[in-house]
């Protein structure tokens, strides 16, 4: 992944500052632009040569700064003076001069231009990163613009640059992500939760009461639907398939989810398909709280009155028999008893069955075999074992796909049984 930062330097935008005329403004942007050169050329750190860091073009290695600034004192327009691009890879290029002038290349193509560009690596922080100054117009003196498309598109070829050359490192750096992802992600869950316990502390939320029940309780379902106009169509054709209202909640919802993902204006509902889509919606989701409340406090008493049966059940060791009563009555035997019903205890809580995760254990496993083997592959140099390496490394990754598959699968299925005990319904979220 890389990350593409753009802006230019314009005498409009001086002039707009309030800088005086076009005069003036010209000579304020084009004094911004040399120094931004200077800057980009001569900015302090370890990589800073004698003389500067070079200056490359898409056919000089080490070009002469003094054109570029000349090139800028020429200029006579009132527009944009110089683009401003910095190129951030992920994974620190080992040739940052063809990463560059392959990336730039593909971009000018792609916009029909022959860009003119200068650009200077910096490599005194821990990701290198590439300045390009862009003049404001290619060579056959079209106008240069950049916007938002172009930036993913230099996202783009910065990535297919980097996994052709530098591999392993792309899918090392992937992983780190992936992982710092995870830990943000785990963060974020855990500061939701903590400050969820400290509301229901307060007293200014319930554990377990739903905000949808509130509205249930407030403005009961039966009042809500009885004041509503009943629609003249109860149907609708979308990309080939029916939809109504005696749908499933489930199904509305995803076609909802798919609208609003899609960007494609021909594939877009009527104005009118959409309202109606709306209503079914709000109508099956008020449906599915009507008298939840109720069901609820009847399932807190059916739990409440199986515990107490269960606890007072003779396997639960709360029933005396009278003969044990009797037996109770002699010290040494009430005393055996008693250690004889905590071993029992004891015995009872441990867990019978196999509590080790064992497709974690096993993808942990294949983790670790694949970056060893993706270190041995960069310390290589023959290309013939580079290549066995990386047939190797495809196939671990298959196989830690699979693996994921696999504990995605299982987690469903217990995600599908926890619906089931409770009725479809989280009131946790």
């Amino acid at each position: 992944m890389m990350i593409v930062r753009h802006s230019y330097i314009s005498v409009k935008a001086r002039r707009a500052g309030g800088s005086g005329g076009i005069k003036a403004a010209r000579s304020l942007a084009v004094g911004t632009a040399l120094s931004h050169v200077k800057y980009i050329q001569h900015r302090p750190g370890k990589d800073l040569e004698q003389e500067g860091r070079d200056v490359f073009t898409d056919m000089d290695d080490s070009a002469d700064s003094k054109m570029l600034r000349q090139q800028i004192r020429e200029y006579e327009g009132r527009g944009v003076v110089i683009h401003k691009l910095t190129l951030s890879p992920e994974v620190n290029p080992n040739d940052p001069k063809g990463f560059t002038r392959e990336v730039m290349h593909q971009l000018g193509s792609e916009k029909g231009l022959d860009l003119e560009w200068w650009a200077v690596a910096h490599k005194n922080t821990d990701h290198h990163h590439i300045h390009v100054v862009v003049m404001p117009k290619d060579r056959e003196g079209r106008a240069v613009r950049f916007d938002k498309t172009d930036y993913d598109r230099l996202k783009q070829y910065g990535d297919r640059y980097l996994e052709r050359t530098q591999y392993s490192d792309c899918r090392m750096a992937e992983l780190v992500r992936q992982e710092k992802n995870r830990e943000q992600q785990k963060e974020r869950r855990q500061q939701l939760e903590r400050e969820r316990q400290e509301r229901i502390q307060k007293g200014e939320e319930l554990p377990w009461l739903h905000k949808k029940i509130v509205r249930e309780q407030l403005e009961p379902y039966k009042q809500w639907n009885k004041g509503r106009q009943p629609e003249q169509e109860d149907s609708f054709e979308y990309l080939d398939r029916r939809y109504s209202k005696d749908d499933g909640y489930a199904r509305l919802t995803g076609l909802r989810k798919h609208l609003q993902e899609n960007t494609d204006k021909s594939l877009r509902l009527p104005k009118e398909h959409y309202k109606r889509l709306e209503n079914w919606i709000e109508q099956k989701d008020r449906a599915r709280f009507a008298g939840e409340l109720d069901r609820q406090l009847a399932g807190a008493k059916d739990a409440q009155a199986a515990g107490e049966k269960v606890r007072s059940s003779p396997a639960a060791n709360r029933y005396v028999a009278p003969l044990q009563q009797e037996m109770m009555r002699n010290p040494i035997m009430g005393l055996f008893l008693t250690e004889a019903s905590i071993a029992a205890e004891i015995v009872r809580s441990i867990p019978l069955t196999d509590q080790r995760d064992r497709l974690k254990e096993n993808r942990d496993e294949l983790e670790d075999a694949k970056r060893g083997r993706e270190a041995k592959q960069r310390q290589r140099r023959n290309s013939e074992q580079k290549a066995a390496d990386e047939e190797i490394i495809g196939t671990l990754d298959e196989a830690i796909d699979e693996n994921k598959n696999v504990r995605e699968d299982m987690r469903k299925q217990k995600q599908k049984e926890k619906d089931k005990r409770d009725r479809d319904i989280d009131f946790m979220r």
